[in-house]
């Protein structure tokens, strides 16, 4: 993103030469304001600029009612040095002239912002710059929604699949389809399962779950910026016959685990787990562990 981001705000300058600019995003946590990008500005100047009061005195009144679209300080429907942040803040450190717009994700979340400053009161961005900046404002507000990537993926799943957010607090945020209520309990068996998967491995991974009322799912975790995780989930048909004793040993065979090992986990007996791993063979019709762990894995045969 940030490669991206600088990519974009080089090319801008050639709109508007500015002597400063800053890109700011959402924090995925908590929705404040974080810096993204930012070049020119005093490190005082920036802090300031992500604070509360910033927010409050300039953004709120002036860019968010815009949405999308930049306004020039000269364009102000006031005298500029009445504004606090203009008269204490950017006038001070040698910025007379630039511009402000509030960034918003396409469900109408402000999601950040962008200001650019020039050091000559005499050259504010052109009317042609303005036009420039606002059509590029989507692009930017996607690249810092930190909900962005998990928003997309959620928008090129099938209708039937549900989608949820895991922030990396453990918040839980609706994608797509309504949130199931075991997911919302940090205890229940779906929720820990979900956790274990996603601190089990860095890459997307699919598993399969059973409910406590016997419906099948196909799920999937994939990984977004931020440490955000994307679970789907499809409602499914018991796959390849295999029972839910098959799919418990079949987890365990995948893990590379030997039938001593599985019977002493699932407190049964080797010959007992032997049976079950000759019936997992021919259901899956392979022929032989590696094949069955190999499958398991491709298709996400696996229960957490």
């Amino acid at each position: 993103m940030e490669e991206r981001v600088e990519v974009i705000l080089d090319e801008l300058r050639a709109v508007v030469p500015y002597q400063a600019v800053m890109l700011a995003g959402a924090d995925p946590v908590s929705g404040r304001p974080r810096r993204v990008a930012h070049y020119g500005y005093p490190k005082r100047l920036s802090d300031y600029m992500i604070g509360d009061a910033f927010g409050t005195e300039m953004l709120e009144p002036f860019a968010y009612s815009l949405r999308g679209w930049p306004v020039r300080e000269c364009d102000l429907p006031m005298d500029p040095l009445s504004l606090r942040p203009i008269a204490e803040h950017l006038r001070p450190a040698g910025f007379p002239e630039g511009l402000l717009m509030a960034l918003s994700a396409g469900d109408g979340r402000d999601v950040g912002f962008l200001i650019m400053s020039v050091d000559d009161a005499r050259t504010p961005p052109s009317d042609e710059a303005i036009s420039s900046i606002g059509h590029v404002a989507g692009v930017l507000a996607n690249l810092v929604d930190p909900l962005g990537d998990a928003r997309w993926l959620a928008s090129v799943l099938g209708e039937q699949q549900t989608a949820v957010a895991i922030m990396p607090n453990g918040t839980i945020t609706s994608l797509r389809g309504s949130v199931p209520a075991d997911l919302l309990d940090p205890t229940s068996r779906l929720r820990q399962a979900v956790d274990r998967v996603a601190r089990a491995s860095s890459a997307d991974t699919p598993f399969t779950w059973l409910d406590d009322e016997g419906a099948w799912y196909a799920c999937r975790l994939f990984r977004c910026r931020d440490g955000i995780v994307v679970l789907t989930m499809t409602d499914s048909e018991q796959r390849h016959r295999l029972t839910r004793r098959e799919l418990e040993v079949l987890t365990h065979l995948a893990a590379g685990s030997t039938n001593d090992e599985i019977a002493a986990e699932l407190v049964v007996t080797t010959r007992t787990v032997r049976a079950h791993v000759e019936r997992v063979m021919e259901k899956l019709a392979v022929g032989s562990r590696s094949g069955a762990a190999a499958r398991a894995i491709r298709e996400g045969l696996l229960i957490p």
